[in-house]
């Protein structure tokens, strides 16, 4: 089959120009599809939602399953331009076709597989089009000519179909991991909400014996004997509301220190180092390989048993637990506070990371941050620092701790398995598009790593 241009095929829509006005941070029911929801590499992530409080016209509304490409990107590297994603189902959510984003109508049904188009918009060749002509210095935009320009040997529907269903089944093994990551994050903030925000197991809370099984995500209140013997039997007031007797109220300060360690990694350009950026973390919470030459400013140095904690909007919380250090050199952007746990008071980095992620935090943050937008907060450390709380005894933190970690290890594990399965897709993908790997051969690799 000869090459032809995507004009062919599909038509590229422009979204509408929702009024600013009626833009806010806070969730609606209506989600507005900025390029901010474009994943690095193709996809949709929720990130920071942007939500619409106004009137909708029904024609702007994107069902589950759409097609869409992103025409602007405000990043340096224009590291989303051009980049595919298809309209996920978001129970209560309407998804709004807003401007800068471009819907893929299809001219024919039967010429070719939308998820297989969405694959060819993820490959090299595609990308490099549409950086070519993309136009703008600080920020790049496409629009729908240059995209339907693009030009390709689309195989026959069927060999399309067979691709996207071995490329398919390696993002839906990804899919499948992440949702078991945000359960079983779930499972330990329910037990940090339980034991040191509610103080369930001071108020002796009637728990019914089987909860746990019926609701997995809902820590148990009801805690084995050893644990429970570990609390006070009652609540005394203090400056910050109820807490349990002889617990102390200080500060997260009391609770952990911050390093400062810093390194400029252009000083060693041949070095690879695993860079933890806001980027990073927000396409999979696993960092880059950068050479040290293409990593342009001083960044901190990632300790053993650090926590990442993000200065950037937190509202929406970029909390980071580093994986075991390997053969390189680890980095974080300057955006992250890097938190190290008292150790004398056994103050682990799941207890922080949980501590990081609650609401009580979270609320202290986004009242404290500063900035001149909404989408440009930042939290001072010292306000990080001074934010108080309970400390607990030492037996008791160790007790979370010890059951925490078992969680913390899965979510873990679960990550770099999809870190391994978006390496393997990446490799695969421009052999199947170009016919340089069989499907059949492809298949069976795909077999053994799902």
């Amino acid at each position: 089959m000869a090459e032809q241009p995507l004009s062919e095929l599909v038509k590229i829509t422009h979204g509408f120009a929702f009024p600013g006005e009626d833009f806010t941070d806070e969730p609606t029911s209506d989600l507005l599809l900025t390029p901010g929801n474009f994943a690095i590499g193709g996809g949709f992530q929720l990130g920071k939602g942007k939500y619409f409080r106004g009137s909708v016209p029904p024609e702007y509304v994107l069902p589950a399953g759409e097609l869409v490409v992103t025409m602007t990107d405000l990043s340096k590297a224009s590291d989303t331009l051009g980049y595919p994603a298809i309209v996920p189902d978001l129970p209560g959510l309407r998804v709004l076709h807003n401007q800068r984003v471009g819907r893929v109508v299809f001219k024919k049904n039967d010429a070719v597989s939308k998820r297989f188009l969405y694959y060819m918009m993820c490959t090299r060749e595609y990308r490099h089009e549409i950086l070519a002509s993309a136009t703008g210095t600080g920020v790049k935009h496409t629009a729908p000519v240059r995209i339907e320009a693009f030009k390709f040997d689309f195989p026959p529907l069927p060999e399309q179909r067979a691709i996207a269903g071995v490329l398919g089944a390696l993002d839906d093994k990804i899919e499948v991991n992440r949702k078991t990551a945000r359960v079983l994050e779930g499972i330990a903030r329910a037990a940090f909400t339980s034991w040191f925000v509610d103080f369930d197991p001071v108020r002796r809370t009637p728990h019914p014996p089987n909860a746990a099984a019926a609701h997995p995500t809902t820590f148990p209140r009801a805690l084995p004997a050893d644990l429970a013997a570990l609390f006070p039997t009652r609540l005394v007031d203090s400056p910050i509301g109820e807490v349990p007797e002889g617990w102390r109220v200080g500060t997260l300060g009391d609770l952990l220190s911050l390093s400062r360690d810093a390194i400029d990694p252009g000083d060693h350009p041949s070095e690879d180092f695993d860079h933890f950026s806001i980027p990073a973390f927000d396409t999979g919470q696993m960092p880059s390989k950068d050479r040290g030459e293409t990593i342009k400013s001083q960044k901190f140095v990632v300790t053993a048993d650090c926590v990442l904690v993000s200065k950037l909007n937190p509202r929406t919380p970029r909390v980071w637990l580093p994986p075991a250090a390997g053969p390189r050199r680890q980095v974080a952007s300057t955006e992250f506070l890097v938190c190290t746990g008292n150790k004398a008071k056994k103050v682990s980095r799941e207890f922080i990371y949980c501590m990081a992620t609650s609401e009580p935090l979270i609320e202290h943050l986004t009242t404290h941050a500063s900035g001149t937008s909404n989408s440009h907060q930042r939290v001072r450390p010292q306000d990080f620092l001074d934010f108080q709380c309970v400390e607990p005894p030492v037996d008791v933190l160790r007790g979370f701790t010890q059951a925490a970690t078992p969680i913390f290890g899965r979510i873990a594990t679960s990550r770099a398995q999809s870190a391994t399965l978006v390496a393997l897709r990446d490799a695969l993908l421009p052999k199947l598009i170009s016919g340089e790997l069989r499907i059949a051969d492809a298949e069976k690799i795909v077999g053994r790593a799902v």
